[in-house]
């Protein structure tokens, strides 16, 4: 799954090796929940306009926005809906199992619009000031951050939006400085919330543990377990702040029913790491160590052994993702991927450095799969459709006016069926061209 209105950074901190502790069965507190509230169809509403509504209510932007997708094709079929606004960023779109979520300025509830017709579905509205979430097929979650007590967990029916069950952590009200994570289990959800790692199902806490290390950023799943630790990759470019960095265990594999560790991986001082991402069998790292004028790709097997390493971008930082078995990589103009079972580089090519490929703040982890082997990449200027196979690439053009950022794409969301794209200046989200057959 990296602003989001009332959505805070989702960051973990490594646990101990040691024991966990087990809890026994506890009741939802009272008023488990009660800063959540889930709406049906009828009182949910949807902020894009069908054609209907944009011919009574014309947006010269947004309207061109709409023309030249229609026009030009790629993987952007009939347009069902569109919004205009004015450079805000306003319009948040994500792409689910059941379709199209949707936040803005306006109204920070949450949406969620049908993969076949674009109608609201349900919504859900959360009054603490801040709060997280995490979805699969079938759960949408809410971790609330209340000022008076401990969150709650609160899953919901992804389908309907009907709450199947709620939760409270241990402890007390986090400080908006706390680290907050989840992670979705088959039967349950991990949640690490300040300090405290628990994992949560229907009848309460299964087991939680105190965290003691240093890792702050990932919480996913390996080999059926919880992989937890490393850090934001940025704190790793500080050649000062790594070198004054201690030894220790920076990443632990988690048993995901007892919370007891399988494996740590320990660094010497001077060292860091950055998850990149999981597969089945794989972790794959950033690693930098002091001294050293670039960042290597690691892969750790399933039992904590480096599987491979490769050096990447030469005296250069670059953005890294994990996209269906390859690791996608962006080194200034320079992209590559690599096969994360063996480390292999499966292409490379280089973009020109004008006009501007990507806008300001995109980042690899945002690219969204269309299939096994396409990601849809959204440019300054265009779509494009990227082969993770050959690195070929095939464009849609974005409308121009003059000014380069008019049209900047921030947001490129995948449903089933649907594409969202929100720019600087209007959203729209039409039929997948390559799902056409199946529609």
């Amino acid at each position: 799954m990296r602003g989001r209105w009332l959505v805070v950074a989702l960051v973990v901190a490594v646990v101990a090796a040691g024991v966990g502790t087990w809890l026994t069965r506890r009741e939802a507190a009272p008023g488990c929940g009660a800063e959540v509230t889930s709406y049906a169809a009828a009182d949910s509403a949807s902020p894009f306009l069908d054609a209907e509504a944009r011919a009574a209510d014309p947006d010269e932007r947004r309207d061109r926005l709409v023309e030249v997708l229609q026009e030009d094709g790629g993987p952007v079929g009939e347009v069902l809906g569109a919004v205009g606004y004015d450079y805000q960023q306003w319009a948040q779109v994500g792409g689910y199992g059941q379709g199209i979520g949707v936040r803005t300025r306006d109204d920070p509830d949450f949406t969620m619009l049908d993969d076949r017709t674009l109608e609201p579905r349900w919504s859900v509205a959360v009054s603490t000031q801040r709060s997280t979430y995490d979805a699969d097929d079938s759960r949408y979650v809410v971790l609330t951050l209340p000022t008076q007590h401990a969150p709650d967990v609160v899953v919901l029916d992804a389908d309907s939006g009907e709450r199947r069950w709620c939760a409270r952590l241990g402890g007390e009200a986090l400080s908006r400085e706390a680290a907050v994570s989840t992670q979705l289990l088959d039967d349950g959800v991990a949640v690490l919330a300040g300090d405290l790692l628990t994992r949560l199902g229907p009848d309460g806490p299964g087991w939680e543990r105190e965290t003691t290390l240093t890792g702050t950023d990932f919480l996913g799943s390996l080999d059926g377990g919880l992989l937890v630790g490393g850090s934001p990759l940025t704190d790793l470019l500080d050649p000062a702040a790594l070198e004054r960095r201690e030894a220790g265990p920076a990443l632990a594999l988690l048993d995901a029913d007892t919370g007891q560790a399988r494996w740590t991986d320990d660094l010497p001082a001077g060292a860091g790491v950055s998850v990149v991402g999981t597969t089945q069998d794989r972790a794959v790292l950033t690693r930098w160590d002091a001294g050293d004028a670039e960042g290597r790709l690691v892969a750790l097997d399933t039992d904590g052994r480096e599987a491979w390493s490769v050096v990447p971008a030469r005296g250069t930082a670059y953005d890294a993702t994990v996209r269906a078995g390859r690791v996608l990589v962006r080194a200034g103009t320079r992209w590559s991927a690599y096969d994360t079972t063996d480390g292999r580089r499966l292409w490379a090519f280089s973009v020109p450095a004008t006009p501007q490929f990507l806008p300001y703040g995109s980042e690899l982890a945002a690219v969204p799969l269309l299939d096994d082997d396409h990601v849809l990449v959204a440019g300054t200027d265009a779509l494009h459709v990227l082969d993770l196979r050959t690195g070929r690439r095939t464009s849609t053009p974005l409308p121009t006016d003059g000014v380069s950022t008019t049209f900047w794409p921030y947001a490129v969301a995948l449903s089933p069926s649907l594409v969202a794209l929100a720019t600087n200046t209007g959203a729209v989200v039409a039929r997948r061209a390559d799902r056409a057959d199946a529609s």
